[in-house]
């Protein structure tokens, strides 16, 4: 009886722990137009390597991050491209930031026009008043190449000095 009762117990507990792996997957958002403002910390605009041709880089990321007075912020995959008549299809975006507090995100695989400019918003996330927050990542995946862009380290959310 004794041991029936140790294999229920193991098992139990064996689904206990199976079930509580933390989810790292984030929903998937759609791009939205790009209007910056003295909230936002952009890094530089990185050409990404699938689409630079004779010195011309058409399709261009960087990583942003927006910060408000009450102690949020929020990364931002900007993605433009400078190109006068092809639109490139990005396959796919991400956004990592303040990971444990839910920052990260996937970006939607999106046709992008010659000449637009879009962004894809990662969730506000509250780190407290007069804080830096963790320097965003970006990433952006074309023709099956992933490049990486990183945001500023002055970003800071507002203080009540």
């Amino acid at each position: 009886m004794r041991s029936r009762w140790t294999k229920i117990a193991a098992l139990a507990a064996g689904l206990v722990l199976w079930s509580a792996q933390s989810a790292v997957a984030s929903d998937t958002v759609g791009w939205k137009t790009v209007s910056t403002n003295s909230n936002w910390y952009c890094g530089a605009y990185v050409g990404h390597s699938e689409t630079t041709v004779w010195n011309s880089e058409w399709m261009k990321f960087k990583a942003c991050t927006v910060v408000n007075n009450s102690g949020g912020a929020q990364a931002v995959l900007v993605v433009q491209n400078s190109h006068p008549t092809d639109g490139f299809y990005m396959e796919m975006g991400r956004v990592v930031f303040e990971s444990q507090r839910g920052g990260d995100v996937w970006c939607a695989p999106s046709n992008l026009s010659a000449g637009m400019t879009r962004g894809c918003y990662g969730p506000t996330v509250p780190v407290g008043k007069c804080y830096y927050p963790i320097v965003p990542r970006v990433e952006l995946k074309i023709n099956g190449n992933t490049d990486v862009a990183y945001g500023r380290t002055d970003a800071r959310t507002g203080c009540d000095f």
